[in-house]
This record gives C-alpha cells, structure tokens and sequence, in this order.
C-alpha cells in the first residue's frame, strides 16, 4: 500500500477538483485509479467555492491530506477564486497541523491583448494563485515556466515546486507503434499509413488548430496530410473558415476506438506555445501513442526538455531552408521516438507513485 498514516486514527486522502468535467478532473481520476491498483484509497469531490464548507472537510479525529487540483478558471469565471482561497485559509484554521495540502498547479494566470479582461487580470490571478501555493505545504507543476511564477512563494518550503511534465488525460496505450517498416522502431507493430491528422482536445483547443489550419493548408499538404479528424466533446470547433482541408468531425471516443484512431494516423496537430508544450495534455496524448506532431503554432522558445525538430515539427519554421517532411518514413519515425521517449519517465503510473510519496511528506 502506498498511503498509509501512523496515526491509530483514520487518515483521509481526497483530490480536489473544480465542478464539472474536463482535463483536470480526467487528470485526477487516472491518478485514482493507478491509486487504487496499488491499494491505495483516496476520494475524489468536485470542490464548488460558493458552497459555505464541504461536509467531508469538516473537523474530526485524525489525519487530513488534500490534493487540490488547481485552475483558476475552474473555479471562478473570471480565473479570481477568492472564495476558494478563503476555504483553504479556513481549512488551515481547522486542522492544523493535523491537515496535509499538496496543491497541483495545472494553470498559473491568463494573458492576452489589453481589450480581453485576463489582460487586465492576470496580477490579481497571480496573487490569489501564490497565496494558494504559500498555504500548501507542498506544490507541484507541470512546467518549468509554471514553476518559476510560484518559486517565489514556496521559498520557505522545505522542498523545491515539484515539475513534472503532464501525463496523457485519455490513458496510456502499450508499447508505442512503429511509424512505418523501415527499422526496428522499439514498437509492437507497424503503423498504418491513413494520410489524415488528427485534432484533439476541448473545443477552444481544436478550433485553435482547425483555424490555423485553414491558413496553412498548403504547408499540411507538403507533409502527407489529406484530410483532418476532429476528435472531442461537443459540436465541431472549426469556424466559418472551415478547416482548409477535408474535416471529419467524430466526437468523443471511448478510449478503444481513440487509442486505434492515434495508432493508424499520419500526424496529430496543436496549436501551442512551444514553451509551454509540457503541460499540454493534447501533447502529451500525442506523445505517449508515439504520433509525430506538427505545432501550428509561431514558435517561441524550448522549454523542459523539449526541442523543436526532434520531438516536434513546428509547421511553419519547418518549412523553409531545410524542411523535414513528414512524408519522409525516417522523420516520422525519429519524431514519434524521440516524443515518446521524452514522455516515458513521466507517464501516469509514474507519476501517481512520486505524488503518493509527496502527499505522505516522503517525496525526495
């Protein structure tokens, strides 16, 4: 068993996520289930920030620890979750030194033009974010950028932010698919050679890419790319300029049928900072089925371990002097390895470990 509480008292384990579905809330249920096959019981409650206090969060005998998945938008509309704040402050007054909060920041603050409101609100954002941090007795991340924001409000921490880049929402398949037949690859079969890229992710994720995609159809084309699949909840994110190529819209998949479509396709698309690439949960997707990825996306810089042209092609720095097709075998092949590899020492099952040890005070 991997959580265990000296106390003759029973110690509770409960991950905290904000209402409704989404990635953070699929992030926190893999973590419970490798959890669970190791023995380990934790609870799992949406945390709504108007209500006055939890029942489950109220003083008793014994042990409290928490893992507070955090995202400021998930919790308020405006990203502010003062209340939320208010409820860990009280949380704190409660328990004492009886409680264990280990914060998970999945989000640190919005940016964007002076006429969007996240322009004007990011420094209250970022406030509410590090009084957050300030309170927990450990925090993690999933990107160095991340990382750097909270560094300041954990200096009094007894261990640095915990980074690790974030693992795959959908699960994890077996061992990567070769990228096609030329080579030993590492994998377990050959992959097919359907010459359609996929786009995944929440609608805004999507229609990010199917936009930039209809203005760089052409540049899709150079790399073997016929047609485009759009796989997530909801109706079809492309916009009234379409997708610039033929589009299939098929929903949510179940894990299955996701898994064998990742397994077939020529490609997978973002649209995503490259510095901020690891905490991308498309990405990670991507990555852990080994599917070359193509970043629509005008690069910025390399961030945690990432480089563009070895474990991603940026669509369009990729283009002019020395372009790296994807319709070569051996760039799909040494892309899907080299992003595969990059993902193997961060996946699920080893991250759900390394976070049982921290949330028991024993991570190194």
């Amino acid at each position: 068993m991997l959580f265990n509480s000296a106390s003759s008292a029973p110690a509770v384990l409960l991950q905290l996520v904000p209402p409704g579905t989404g990635g953070v809330r699929d992030f926190a249920e893999l973590l419970q289930m490798r959890w669970r096959e190791s023995g380990m019981h934790s609870d799992l409650q949406a945390l709504d920030p108007r209500a006055a206090r939890l029942a489950s969060l109220q003083r008793r005998p014994g042990r409290l620890t928490l893992l507070l998945h955090y995202s400021g938008y998930g919790y308020q509309k405006r990203g502010l979750p003062l209340a939320l704040l208010r409820q860990i402050e009280q949380l704190r007054q409660d328990w004492g030194p009886d409680m264990r909060l280990v914060s998970y920041f999945h989000e640190s603050f919005a940016s964007g033009p002076p006429w969007r409101s996240a322009f004007w609100l990011r420094g209250l954002q970022s406030r509410i974010g590090r009084q957050v941090a300030r309170l927990s007795d450990a925090v993690c991340t999933n990107a160095s950028a991340n990382a750097a924001w909270l560094a300041p409000a954990c200096a009094g921490h007894a261990a640095p932010v915990w980074v690790k880049p974030v693992f795959a929402a959908i699960g994890e398949p077996g061992p990567v698919a070769q990228v096609d037949g030329d080579g030993d690859g590492g994998g377990a079969h050959q992959r097919a050679q359907d010459p359609v890229a996929v786009v995944l992710g929440a609608a805004p994720t999507r229609a990010r890419a199917l936009q930039a995609c209809a203005r760089h159809a052409a540049l899709l084309r150079q790399h073997g790319i016929e047609s485009l699949v759009e796989v997530g909840t909801g109706a079809s994110a492309a916009g009234p300029a379409g997708a610039g190529l033929p589009l299939r819209f098929l929903g949510r998949l179940d894990t299955p049928a996701l898994h064998a479509l990742l397994q077939r396709c020529h490609a997978g698309l973002i649209d995503y900072p490259a510095s901020l690439l690891a905490k991308s949960s498309v990405f990670a997707a991507l990555a852990a089925h080994g599917v070359p990825v193509l970043n629509t996306r005008p690069f910025d810089h390399d961030a945690d371990a990432l480089q563009a042209g070895q474990h991603y092609l940026n669509l369009i720095t990729a283009a002019p002097a020395h372009p790296r097709w994807l319709r070569e075998p051996a760039t799909r092949l040494a892309l899907a390895q080299a992003a595969h590899g990059w993902y193997q020492p961060h996946g699920c099952r080893q991250q759900a470990t390394e976070l049982a040890l921290l949330l028991q005070g024993q991570h190194q």
